[in-house]
């Protein structure tokens, strides 16, 4: 049995490498503890580069100058609560100017919702009419099929570049413990995937 850190981690590595086989360069992202899974493969993903902003409106911003000066999507990340809420402005800017941006926050599993948790919000539909699409992942499972997560990051990526450019929400709840407890395979890049320009 894989233990749930590893998991997370695992997890994280495909859908980061197929956001990169799709395209995707460019990374900022806002420290938080319930992100760290997708933060690591970020940083251990060849041929991403990386962004740390603290600040995840300015992070927002940030990333959509990048995404808009090389019309490619970036990739922002942030932890779950409220620090998502703070993209707010650039992603309605986004919206307005016709900006691929991919917004990935962290999220608490479904067992700390509506219960009161730290730093826990409902962040389904977070930004509302403002993004062309909304994903809301499930929490890491064992067995799960890289392929389909890096399908999935394929898909995203063409959501927010055709037909008509924006930023697309993908929200990841992840369970304790975050980080893997032990050694993790190497990160290694996926051939490139076409989407449509």
């Amino acid at each position: 049995m894989i233990d749930t850190g590893t998991l997370n981690f695992l997890w994280s590595q495909a859908l980061v490498a197929g956001f990169v086989a799709a395209g995707c360069e460019h990374a900022v992202l806002s420290p938080g503890s319930r992100s760290t899974p997708l933060a690591l493969a970020m940083l251990r993903q060849p041929g991403l580069q990386c962004t740390v902003a603290v600040d995840e409106r300015s992070a927002a911003f940030f990333a959509l100058g990048i995404a808009k000066a090389s019309q490619r999507p970036a990739l922002l990340l942030a932890t779950s609560g409220t620090a998502p809420a703070n993209w707010l402005p650039a992603v309605i800017e986004a919206s307005q100017s016709g900006v691929p941006l991919i917004l990935l926050s962290a999220d608490r599993p479904p067992e700390l919702q509506d219960c009161g948790a730290n730093q826990t919000i409902d962040q389904r539909g977070l930004f509302g009419s403002h993004v062309r699409a909304s994903h809301l992942l499930g929490t890491p499972s064992e067995g799960f099929a890289p392929g389909y997560l890096q399908r999935l990051a394929a898909r995203v990526c063409e959501q927010a570049s055709w037909p008509h450019p924006g930023p697309v929400h993908v929200n990841q709840p992840f369970r304790e413990p975050l980080v893997p407890t032990g050694a993790t395979s190497p990160t290694v890049a996926l051939p490139k995937i076409t989407v449509s320009p």
